[in-house]
């Protein structure tokens, strides 16, 4: 008789395994997907940019990203496959066991066929039972014949379940070989692009510092008007903290309403889950200092983060708060101020403005219309957060990807 026991704990398990690579390659996927939306949008953007500009520092920065998109999708393809491989040698190894059991099955069902027919009429059953010794030996074989009929009818069923079970098993088998084929094939597509991105990529820089001149003269227009802006909103910002700053005793105490101070706990509260300021967009510069992409030995600080979007691409607040001001910057367009308690929020480089100074917003609220340059052909915008007087990373206070 066939003990099928251990077979079922190893179908469990790997059943139990297969859950576990599905759940993370499921993940993987989602990553990849959102990675793969990223690039259309950055293709877009390159094309923008390109029928106004095309050997531009713009446009490096979004292929620089594009090629940064593009690995990251390479590599999770890569893991995806790592994780099918393994899911497909689990489901070898389930068909290949029950595949063995099946035959077992099939054997010792053979067996008992050849005695059911030894035993085949009645006459041979009955002098079976009444060539028994004792009464209580007789009692036992008619129940051993009872069971062993059961137990047939059992085996019979259990061979059509497992043969059920080997077919569903071998069907699985075959689709994830066949999405492993075009996973694999969607790497290579990936590995050929990314390797006429980066050919772009070296030609668009070898061509750009040819203009290393006008670069610079144009970085250093671009930093006055930075540094005013800067300027700007770390003067508001102290004027806000002054008007809750009370002097008693020699001492300096800075003071928020009950509202304020929730606001303030609920902002920290949600860091790393905050919203984008765009429904979609690219990261086009980071926080902190940073090599300028051409010239060399130059460095960018930069305040918060830029973001690319689609032209006529709008801003929205990224919490709830209170408008504190709105500023313009000849050359730069407008930004706003927003107070989340002793949370401040900024975006920068609009073109129109949809709310005004005291007006309270919510999360997710239209506040304007990106700026879009002329001269570069992109449409960006710039998000700093502050919390007082310090400057904060964005991209650990917004929702991961």
């Amino acid at each position: 008789m066939v003990i099928l026991k251990p077979i079922n704990i190893l179908i469990l398990t790997l059943v139990f395994t297969q859950i576990t690579f599905s759940q993370t390659r499921e993940e993987l996927e989602r990553k990849r997907k959102q990675k793969e939306e990223e690039i259309r949008l950055t293709k877009k953007l390159l094309q923008e940019t390109e029928a106004k500009q095309k050997q531009s520092v713009e446009y490096l920065q979004v292929l620089n990203n594009q090629i940064s998109i593009r690995e990251n999708i390479i590599l999770s393809l890569k893991q995806e496959i790592k994780y099918l491989n393994e899911e497909i040698a689990d489901a070898s190894q389930v068909v290949s066991s029950l595949q063995k059991d099946l035959a077992n099955l099939k054997k010792e069902y053979a067996s008992m066929v050849r005695f059911a027919f030894k035993t085949r009429n009645s006459y041979n059953k009955l002098g079976f039972i009444l060539s028994a010794k004792t009464f209580n030996q007789s009692y036992k074989r008619m129940k051993l014949l009872q069971h062993y009929s059961e137990y047939r009818k059992k085996q019979m069923k259990l061979i059509v379940e497992t043969e059920q079970s080997v077919k569903q098993k071998i069907a699985e088998l075959q689709a994830k070989m066949t999405e492993k084929n075009v996973l694999a094939i969607q790497q290579d597509t990936e590995k050929q692009n990314l390797e006429k991105d980066k050919i772009s990529q070296n030609q668009t820089l070898e061509n750009l510092k040819k203009k290393e001149s006008q670069l610079r003269k144009d970085l250093a227009q671009q930093e006055k008007m930075k540094a005013e802006l800067n300027r700007q909103i770390e003067e508001l910002i102290r004027r806000e903290i002054n008007k809750s700053t009370t002097k008693t005793a020699g001492t300096t105490k800075f003071e928020m309403t009950p509202e304020a101070k929730k606001l303030s706990a609920d902002f920290a509260g949600n860091k790393g889950k905050l919203p984008w300021p765009v429904e979609k967009g690219v990261i086009s510069e980071y926080y902190g200092t940073h090599e300028h992409p051409v010239l060399k030995g130059v460095e960018i600080v930069s305040n918060g983060i830029k973001i690319m979007t689609d032209r006529d691409g709008e801003v929205r607040a990224i919490f709830s708060g209170t408008v504190t001001n709105v500023l313009t910057i000849p050359g730069a367009g407008k930004s706003i101020l927003i107070n989340h308690g002793e949370f401040y929020t900024v975006y920068s480089n609009l073109e129109e403005v949809y709310v005004r100074s005291g007006q309270k917003v919510t999360t997710k609220q239209k506040l304007g219309k990106i700026r879009f340059d002329q001269k570069s052909g992109k449409t960006e915008m710039e998000l700093q957060i502050w919390k007082m007087t310090t400057k904060q990373d964005p991209l650990l206070w917004l929702m991961k990807a």
